[in-house]
């Protein structure tokens, strides 16, 4: 097996790979991807990780990582690296449509996906995984149940027991595969860097009424750096019709403090897309008996904060433990569990969140929850425990929760 392990030499290319037949062939080298491939290959399997990028490689993303994503790097054992590498903060202030603001304590770390998702892909390079840039056309099963992924630009053909879609939004390869039930994307993010003067040391996410049902972010980064940008999901209405670089820049030029942020610094980059899938719908996480797809590839993204990068993490996780017993025991049955386990251990966390996504999106209604949270330790301490996963939004986001917190 090749083992690329220098600065030039750690991401080999497909044309180079040894005529084998692999464990796991991993598409996709982004949090979901390379979290299933640091656990595979830490078992002992021989686990290809491909991605269609020279790393390092841009990524749009808000940068942002909540407590799910800090416990799936801990578990994993790969916290403190990452956190020398990023930024964190104890902090985060919410401000409502009339920009009422409301501090919401926690532990969040914002690190570029540059730096991160090379981090991780070293991290599985480093528990044995191998490491390859190429772009996977298509996948075909044999007699013998052997899936071969068939590369751009390239005679390569790989041979894998296993094979993992965790290529993001990008749905292309699954719906060749059939594994496709929503094409449409939930919807849309834009943002940018800026650096600047200005000391914010605190995440800041704002319901501004430019932007809603939507909302935007300013997250500090390193080397005075802030990740901004805007994201609205689509509600199958007309407003899905939306000018999101017009809310961004009508957010920059009212919202005051970026208005500040900007005073004293400057647009570093171009603002960038990205179009996310949340609610754990619209894709088939199996397909056959030896085919997964993971991470935003199957909507992980949650619905209302936009948060993807823990929750495909965690969708990795799974992932991987049910291929290690698929490989150990010999047995294909097991990747079956895969699904249930979606549906038992993540899937009921996203009705909550969908249900506060329709609360927040209502600007008035927006307003209410902000001002009652400051006057209410209790609703106070249960948006922290929501973003800690904690606590159900549902107890929160409901006629019963609201009515709790006049007495407390």
């Amino acid at each position: 097996m090749l083992k690329p392990q220098d600065q030039n030499s750690w991401q080999a290319t497909v044309d180079s790979l040894p005529d084998l037949l692999w464990d796991v062939l991993i598409i996709g080298a982004g949090p979901a991807g390379s979290m299933a491939a640091i656990h595979l290959a830490s078992q002992g399997h021989k686990t290809l990780l491909l991605d269609k990028y020279r790393f390092p490689r841009d990524k749009t993303c808000g940068d942002g990582l909540i407590p799910d994503a800090i416990r799936c790097l801990q578990r994993a054992g790969i916290y403190e690296k990452v956190c020398q590498a990023g930024r964190q903060t104890k902090m985060a202030t919410v401000f409502s449509p009339s920009r009422v603001d409301l501090e919401v304590s926690g532990e969040f770390l914002t690190i570029k996906r540059q730096i991160l998702d090379e981090l991780l892909a070293r991290e599985a390079v480093s528990r044995g995984a191998t490491f390859c840039q190429g772009k996977v056309k298509s996948l075909s099963l044999d007699s013998q149940r052997v899936v071969t992924a068939l590369i751009s630009d390239s005679p390569q053909q790989i041979r894998t027991r296993i094979a993992i879609i965790a290529m993001g939004a990008d749905v292309s390869l699954l719906r060749q595969l059939g594994m496709v039930s929503r094409p449409k994307a939930s919807g849309i993010a834009i943002r940018g860097y800026l650096r600047s003067s200005l000391h914010l040391d605190h995440m800041i996410v704002s319901f501004d009424r430019a932007i809603i049902p939507g909302y935007a972010w300013i997250f500090p980064m390193a080397n005075n750096e802030y990740n901004i940008g805007c994201c609205v999901l689509y509600r199958g209405t007309s407003t899905d019709q939306i000018n999101l670089k017009e809310m961004f820049y009508k957010f920059t030029a009212e919202f005051p403090l970026a208005q500040a942020l900007l005073s004293q610094g400057e647009m570093i980059t171009p603002l960038q897309g990205a179009m996310l899938r949340c609610g754990l719908t619209g894709s088939q996480p199996l397909k056959g008996e030896n085919i997964l797809a993971i991470g935003e590839s199957i909507g992980a993204t949650f619905p209302c904060t936009g948060e993807g990068i823990g929750k495909a993490m965690e969708t990795g996780e799974l992932a991987a433990s049910v291929i290690h017993k698929a490989l150990t025991k010999r047995k294909s049955e097991y990747l079956q569990e895969f699904p249930r386990l979606l549906e038992e251990k993540l899937k009921p966390r996203y009705l909550g969140y969908q249900i506060a996504e329709n609360w927040l999106a209502k600007a008035w209604l927006n307003d209410f929850m902000v001002r009652r949270a400051r006057k209410s330790r209790l609703l106070r301490d249960a948006f922290t425990g929501i973003l800690a996963e904690t606590i159900d939004p549902r107890m929160v986001f409901s006629i019963s929760g609201v009515l709790k917190s006049w007495w407390k």
